[in-house]
């Protein structure tokens, strides 16, 4: 441990701090930074969603001499009053749905929806598996880290979203009632598929808080009277965060392809929700009609979404852990 201290001194150096080291070896990584801009642009676009979309996402538009059919990108369409009467027209940039909803309003707000539904799920996760590993390490081979892991074990042996279709199965679509209590249809998918990300952070956590335990600070830290709590809060957790940070972001990946999935078998977000798991559920019986933009839209943003926070994981991963930055220059 004391040569991975040295190497890390080596590598910040005398004239960088560890932010400057940390961006330094980050923007090495060119496909990092690509992955950096696609989530920074997601997260424009989903925070600015009612601004940036062209039309409400559930208004419905027709083409004239047409009733709520998949127009193609770039279709001019009719605007009603309230009395159905037409006021005007306008362009649909990425086309219209089945219903005659403007794509790419749609999928603006579906951004929203999927990137709130996985951030839950991950923080969620994080804060129970975060604190289950941390414990478990802390106290390793007692009978609360055997206890611990064992549970994370069995709930590692099933698939996370084989698990979530399971328990919605159970509990039911859409907002769940346990007598006064009541679940809202976006928290229980929160729940739902972050228990089955638990045991990941967990089994991270513990590992790296079983590296931190041999570091000379946690004994100085018990010779000076520290306690359990003030030790695993203060110290260990402060020094394990790297770790979490990139397995939180390589695990939003995952998220959102198990929440997009949910919702694409109709065990999710139900409408009018504005979802991309719904919307290319609805598009699967166009895919063979010749209407493929209904389809491939929705499908491209869910793509990039998994593919910028991949390649940012990726690259934090790099940047936050000397062991593969080392790696990497040898």
């Amino acid at each position: 441990m004391a040569t991975e201290d040295a190497t890390r001194s080596e590598r910040i150096g005398p004239h960088r701090t560890q932010f400057q080291q940390f961006w330094h070896d980050f923007r090495r990584n060119r496909l990092s930074l690509v992955g950096g801009a696609i989530i920074g642009i997601a997260v424009v676009a989903a925070i600015l969603a009612p601004v940036l979309a062209p039309h409400p996402p559930a208004a419905q538009y027709d083409a004239p001499g047409m009733s709520h059919n998949p127009l193609p990108p770039g279709s001019t369409v009719m605007i009603k009053n309230e009395n159905g009467q037409v006021v005007g027209s306008t362009t649909v940039l990425l086309g219209t749905d089945n219903h005659g909803r403007d794509i790419l309003s749609r999928i603006l707000f579906g951004l929203r929806t999927l990137l709130t539904v996985s951030l839950g799920v991950v923080i969620f996760s994080m804060i129970v598996g975060v604190a289950a590993g941390g414990v478990a390490g802390y106290y390793r081979n007692s009978w609360l880290d055997e206890g611990i892991m064992r549970f994370m074990d069995i709930l590692f042996s099933f698939p996370s979203l084989i698990l979530a279709i399971a328990v919605v199965g159970v509990l039911g679509v859409g907002t769940t009632k346990f007598g006064s209590f009541v679940i809202p249809n976006i928290l229980k998918i929160v729940i739902v598929i972050g228990i089955g990300y638990i045991p990941n952070f967990a089994r991270v956590m513990r590992g790296a808080v079983l590296r931190e335990m041999e570091e000379n600070y946690i004994n100085a830290a018990k010779s000076i009277g520290a306690g359990d709590i003030q030790i695993l809060t203060q110290e260990v957790a402060i020094n394990t965060i790297p770790v979490i940070i990139v397995q939180a972001t390589l695990y939003m990946a995952t998220a959102i392809l198990a929440s997009a999935g949910l919702s694409f078998l109709g065990l999710g977000l139900q409408p009018p929700t504005s979802s991309l798991g719904l919307m290319l559920s609805n598009a699967r019986s166009y895919i063979y009609s010749g209407q493929w933009w209904f389809p491939v839209f929705p499908g491209i943003g869910i793509m990039l979404i998994i593919l910028g926070f991949n390649l940012l994981g990726d690259g934090l991963r790099d940047a936050l852990d000397p062991r593969y930055t080392e790696e990497g220059r040898e």
